[in-house]
């Protein structure tokens, strides 16, 4: 879905009618994904409700809010797909609400993909039976996610993300001619970077939750064996 997601981001390179056939499939994508996914939506109110699992479901809750709204203004301001229907909207806000809601999905998107990190990866070392433990991958995988990082962030700003977030700026699709290799590694590179930092935020938050339990447990141990 995220590599989906990227090639429909501007229609410059595609064309309008690949644009809206791939929002489509996006979204069925997206419905599918949440149908295999059910069991979260069973357990949702179930169990203990930890800071982690908390900022998961808040995520995952804003993405379906967010996704929906994309299909939403995407069929209001059809120009192929959804034309028979005579629902076009010729309002820049529809406009300016489906970039925006497009572009918080491609940062929850990636922030989704932080969160499951780890599982993925081990998958993948067990798939390429790779040795995590080894130093050549440590140093490796340490210096890409730095560099990838850093210049996500760089990129970010320079394709003014913020900006398109907060509806700031008008429909993309005007101005001078991209280049499509500099749009592909730019967005790559802003999706690791919100993968990495999202990753790395959690396993702080375990570390410093993993801390705190060991200093209660100590400090009950010698509260109960007092000397």
């Amino acid at each position: 879905m995220t590599v989906l997601l990227l090639l429909i981001m501007d229609y410059r390179f595609t064309g309008n009618a690949f644009h809206e056939i791939g929002g489509v499939v996006l979204f069925l994508l997206f419905i599918f994904h949440n149908v295999l996914n059910r069991r979260w939506y069973k357990v949702f109110f179930k169990g203990r409700q930890i800071l982690s699992r908390v900022l998961m479901t808040l995520v995952n809750l804003l993405l379906v809010v967010t996704m929906v709204t994309v299909f939403v203004t995407g069929a209001l301001i059809s120009a192929t797909v959804f034309a028979p229907l005579d629902i076009r909207s010729r309002s820049l806000f529809v406009h300016d609400l489906h970039q925006g809601a497009a572009f918080a999905s491609f940062i929850l998107i990636a922030i989704h993909l932080g969160m499951h990190w780890k599982m993925l990866m081990a998958k993948l070392k067990n798939w390429l039976h790779i040795d995590a433990s080894s130093l050549g991958w440590v140093l490796m995988s340490r210096i890409i996610s730095i560099v990838v990082i850093i210049y996500g962030i760089y990129a970010s700003f320079t394709n003014d993300i913020g900006e398109k977030l907060l509806m700031q700026r008008v429909f993309m699709g005007w101005g001078e001619e991209p280049s499509l290799w500099r749009f592909l590694l730019d967005y790559f590179a802003i999706v690791g970077s919100y993968v990495g930092i999202t990753h790395f935020l959690l396993g702080l938050l375990r570390k410093v939750k993993n801390g705190n339990f060991t200093t209660q447990t100590m400090l009950h141990k010698k509260a109960a064996n007092p000397k």
